[in-house]
């Protein structure tokens, strides 16, 4: 584990060197992953944002921006967008900033089972938005009907022509959603890891990028993965009409994401500003609306339109998603990262 983490930290270190802009006094810099999701920062947060006293915000696009806060440029940053299980553990290593709730208003229209905080009761960072783990499909090759339930990924017919992520988000995401399809839970996991085990004979490669398996996806290489439903939103918005996602009868992962503070940044101030100002209804709309980022903010409402697009009503969604403790997937996560890291030892990326 320690390797893996070395391994990530230089690969955004290296990213972060070299692809870091040209920064104005005030402006703040903020650590997000490489692709479509910078530019809907752009448009939907950035664009609007007008604080007191000037100055912006920064994407720098990383590989992982967890992985870059642990690395020695992690001084660099004014924030990063992180995944909950990946804030949990960046405050259990005292690498992020703790904040109470006067310092951070905009989070009282986030519903209280979805705050990350720490042990005494402080946000570590501030939940924005979230989309769900389901099952991707390749619409020429499968149909919904195919993946109602996450044990159909096992079924022999599906050999050679499935993907699944990397051991890293293998045992954290899909280990847990597959032992809650199989009656246990993130603090029973052992079902989920018998299920993966019979997918993996099914599984022609695992992917190492978004980008890697939108390509997967969408040429066909591959009829069905599990995936994030706002990535099949963007390819559909970008013209891929032959992918979808189904949410099999079992639920699908709901998956958070958190903006966080590096620990000692500089310009914590401004950065609780723009903190505050994203867990705003508008931007967090306008989100959803550009790429289909389900907001965190419980007033936001969605149009009729886009509740149609994503297949069904935001409120139906969020009933059919499964919220783990995400403590104790990062409490057992080393160990379980091996133990996918066995398990797909065997498979080509």
């Amino acid at each position: 584990m320690l390797k893996r983490l070395k391994a990530l930290a230089c690969a955004a270190l290296f990213a972060g060197l070299g692809a870091g802009p040209a920064v104005a006094q005030g402006d703040l810099v903020m650590a997000v992953w490489g692709g479509g999701g910078a530019n809907t920062w752009r448009e939907a947060f950035i664009k609007q944002f007008a604080p007191a006293g000037g100055g912006s915000v920064k994407m720098v696009e990383v590989p992982n921006p967890a992985g870059a806060l642990r690395s020695p440029a992690a001084n660099q940053y004014n924030l990063a967008l992180v995944t909950y299980f990946e804030a949990i553990a960046l405050s259990n290593a005292g690498l992020i900033e703790s904040f109470d709730d006067k310092q951070l208003p905009g989070i009282a229209d986030v519903d209280p089972k979805f705050l990350t905080k720490d042990k005494a009761g402080r946000h570590v960072g501030l939940p924005v938005y979230f989309t769900y783990y389901g099952i991707a499909y390749n619409t020429d090759l499968a149909k919904a009907a195919d993946f109602a339930s996450w044990q159909r990924l096992a079924d022999a017919k599906w050999k050679g022509k499935l993907s699944l992520t990397r051991p890293v988000y293998l045992a954290p995401y899909d280990a847990v959603i597959m032992a809650r399809a199989m009656g246990g839970s993130e603090k029973d996991i052992e079902p989920g890891f018998k299920l993966l085990e019979r997918i993996v004979p099914n599984v022609l490669a695992t992917y190492t990028s978004l980008a890697h398996m939108n390509t997967l996806l969408t040429r066909g290489e591959v009829a069905a993965v599990p995936f994030y439903a706002s990535r099949i939103w963007s390819l559909r918005r970008h013209g891929a009409a032959n992918v979808d996602i189904v949410i099999p009868k079992e639920g699908a992962l709901m998956l958070p994401y958190v903006v966080v503070i590096p620990k000692g940044a500089k310009n914590q101030d401004r950065s609780l500003v723009w903190m505050n100002y994203i867990a705003g209804a508008e931007p967090q709309l306008r989100a959803a609306l550009l790429d289909g980022w389900l907001p965190m903010n419980s007033k936001v409402k969605l149009p009729d339109d886009l509740q149609k697009t994503l297949g069904q009503p935001y409120d139906k969604i969020v009933q059919t998603l499964y919220s783990p403790d995400w403590r104790v997937v990062v409490e057992h996560n080393e160990d379980r990262v091996n133990r996918a890291e066995k398990l797909l030892s065997g498979v080509k990326q």
